[in-house]
């Protein structure tokens, strides 16, 4: 049985005009302009405005740099709102910046307001978020060890202090040190390129307003301890040669005194490869201190000894009394230092001879090298006598002894071998300080100064 439903006059108008309402309800929410999360331009009475949104795949960063803009937004237009109209209109703008390098996505936002005074106010703000897994990063997550923000801070100074050199800027040590203090708020903006860790520090924050953002670029090399290292680039160039000094067999020396040769101020053409060609006589491997502005002019000569399996350490590059340099200075003469021996062996020297012995707290931790000074000092460079200097040696010689020498005079050398061979016939070795370590079982410590090896 069909039944039917007859509206009355009354209730089909009623029915019309709901249904009139409902269209145009409809149509008017069709019609609304949505808002575009890409670019946003907004002429207001006294300002403009212009956005471009960040256009990313990972949709947390985006909806917390889309949140955080819109904050700024709203800030800016409160600000402005009771401001009288002035020829040049209010501003606010912001653009970003994406990049990429080994899963390590990083999204960079800038945002210029002008909202009166004598320019714009920019503020910065950067994502970093692994590209495989979608995590957001913090540069704490990056870092490799408890002590590495303090590395990265002095390897900052170093670079910052560089820039303005280079650029001729006369930059404020000062703020340029406060800049770069390790804490995590002074690094919040980095990029990973091919040639190292890229920081940048907006203006006012190593350096005054006019001289703009400030960017430096830390060597990968640099970055061993600081940096993790599955966010280390491979560095370096695939057709340097490669240097394989001699390695030799610590067992025959288990039970044996062990004695540390060590010599200063080198290299030197004549005496330093006299000494080298008679090293083998006595089974003997040592460690030369080098200055860096000899390197270069004795290069064959520290190869030479570097192939042979002496160990080769830093004397800094110009035998300045460290005490008496700022920490720009200090860094300058042991980074050259290390970067002159690498272009010739390969490697960056470990180990750190400050000149005079002048060392503190704070030069150790600029330097970030194992302090090795000595027990025994020969007096060399005042005796110039072969004999008096072997004396000096076999008679304060003991196990774990450190003998400071000076590969500059033929009358060290001397003293040196002589020396040598009195001590082989009462069962000493003679080896670097890399092997004492190894056979002595122990660790260095980059805080602590060693006169001897115990």
């Amino acid at each position: 049985m069909r039944s039917s439903i007859k509206l009355s006059e009354k209730g089909k108008k009623f029915f019309t005009s709901l249904l009139i309402l409902v269209m145009v309800i409809f149509l008017a929410i069709c019609n609304t302009p949505k808002k575009d999360y890409k670019h946003e331009i907004l002429e207001g009475d006294n300002y403009s405005l212009k956005i471009d949104y960040p256009d990313i795949k990972n949709k947390l960063i985006a909806k917390e740099a889309i949140s955080f803009i819109d904050d700024r937004k709203k800030e800016f237009i409160n600000s402005i709102k009771d401001l009288e109209k002035k020829e040049s209109k209010y501003d606010f703008s912001v653009t970003y910046n994406l990049s990429s390098y080994n899963n390590i996505d990083v999204l960079h936002l800038l945002i210029f307001s002008y909202t009166g005074g004598a320019h714009y106010i920019r503020e910065d703000k950067s994502y970093y978020y692994n590209n495989q897994t979608g995590k957001e990063l913090t540069l704490n997550d990056l870092l490799a060890s408890d002590d590495s923000l303090s590395k990265l801070s002095n390897l900052a100074y170093y670079y910052v202090m560089e820039y303005s050199h280079n650029n001729s800027l006369n930059l404020s040590e000062e703020m340029v040190r406060e800049g770069t203090e390790a804490k995590l708020d002074n690094f919040l903006h980095f990029t990973f390129i091919q040639e190292g860790l890229e920081i940048l520090f907006p203006p006012y924050h190593v350096a005054a307003w006019a001289y703009g953002e400030i960017k430096i670029i830390i060597p990968y090399n640099e970055l061993r301890e600081v940096i993790k290292e599955e966010y280390i680039i491979p560095h370096g160039n695939n057709n340097e040669e490669t240097i394989n000094p001699k390695v030799r067999s610590l067992d025959e020396f288990q039970g044996k005194k062990l004695i540390a040769f060590t010599f200063d101020d080198g290299p030197a053409l004549k005496s330093t490869n006299k000494l080298l060609d008679n090293l083998d006589k006595y089974n003997a491997r040592v460690t030369f201190f080098v200055l860096g502005s000899r390197v270069n002019q004795y290069k064959d000569t520290l190869k030479k000894a570097y192939l042979q399996g002496n160990q080769i350490g830093s004397h800094t590059y110009s035998h300045l009394n460290l005490l008496k340099l700022n920490d720009y200075d200090i860094i300058r003469e042991i980074k050259n230092t290390n970067k002159v021996i690498k272009d010739i062996i390969g490697v960056e020297p470990t180990l750190l001879r400050p000149p005079y012995g002048n060392i503190n707290k704070e030069i150790k931790s600029l330097a970030d090298m194992y302090t090795i000074l000595w027990d025994i000092d020969t007096e060399d460079w005042k005796l110039k006598d072969k004999n008096k200097i072997a004396e000096n040696i076999v008679k304060y010689a003991h196990d774990g002894a450190i003998v400071l020498l000076h590969d500059l005079y033929d009358t060290s050398i001397e003293g040196a071998l002589l020396a040598m061979e009195q001590l082989i016939k009462e069962d000493y070795a003679f080896v670097t300080i890399e092997e004492m370590i190894k056979l002595k079982n122990i660790n260095l410590d980059k805080e602590k100064s060693y006169f001897s090896i115990k």
